[in-house]
């Protein structure tokens, strides 16, 4: 008797969440020699190859010419590839926003503060006691404003890229300003990075993580412990 599976992620969430992996590698490979020159190098490794496809020098600092140059073209392509795959996934997603999982339900009756406190306790449960929750539903209560957080960002990092890359259209003051919106969200995605990662590849995570990079379904046995704010409507 095969085993009864549960959908946590569609085949698009699926599919846009690889190609932001690949998208945010290019991002980041890119973005650092242009913030800081401690990473100049990157630039230089990114311009060797297309200095000696173009028959150019390969001096030292006509390489790192090139790179900077072409740092700044992927990074822009990467952007754009980016809102590309974006705009049908967000008039896709937008509709069904009360079922990503990442909007607050309360139970009848239940205040903003109790919501909080059940939602850090299931969070304790999970990664300090490796237990399993008894509130949470797709997502935990820290993963929900981790969400939050970061479509906040990202939508800073749009406003204050489509600034610089125009910058010639806005006043001195603006582009600067912008430039340390665009630097400050690179750290905290840079950041998020991390800790998304790591938390991804725990055992308490590992069924979501082989949903995510498989089917995007789990076991409906597993999926009632990991998740039982999922079923509560059955109850």
């Amino acid at each position: 008797m095969s085993e009864k599976r549960v959908q946590l992620f569609t085949s698009m969430q699926v599919g846009y969440h690889k190609h932001i992996l690949i998208l945010m590698m290019f991002f980041i490979i890119t973005g650092l020699p242009l913030v800081s020159d401690y990473f100049s190098w990157i630039a230089y490794l990114v311009g060797v190859p297309f200095s000696l496809g173009a028959g150019s020098s390969l001096t030292g600092s006509d390489v790192l010419v090139t790179g900077m140059q072409m740092c700044r073209i992927i990074h822009r392509v990467s952007a754009v590839l980016w809102l590309l795959i974006s705009i049908p996934f967000i008039f896709t997603m937008l509709p069904k926003i009360a079922k990503w999982g990442i909007t607050p339900k309360l139970k009848k009756g239940q205040s903003i503060i109790s919501y909080v406190k059940d939602g850090l306790a299931d969070n304790k449960r999970i990664y300090i006691d490796w237990q399993y929750p008894k509130e949470m539903g797709k997502y935990s209560f820290l993963q929900m404003v981790a969400a939050w957080a970061v479509i906040v960002v990202c939508i800073a990092m749009i406003i204050s890229g489509i600034v610089l890359w125009f910058r010639q259209s806005f006043s001195i003051d603006m582009a600067a300003f912008m430039r340390v919106v665009h630097f400050t969200g690179f750290v905290i995605i840079g950041l998020f990075l991390i800790f998304h990662i790591y938390f991804a590849i725990l055992p308490a995570n590992r069924a979501g993580y082989k949903a995510m990079f498989g089917d995007g379904t789990d076991s409906e046995e597993h999926a009632r412990k990991k998740h039982p704010g999922l079923f509560n409507s059955e109850n």
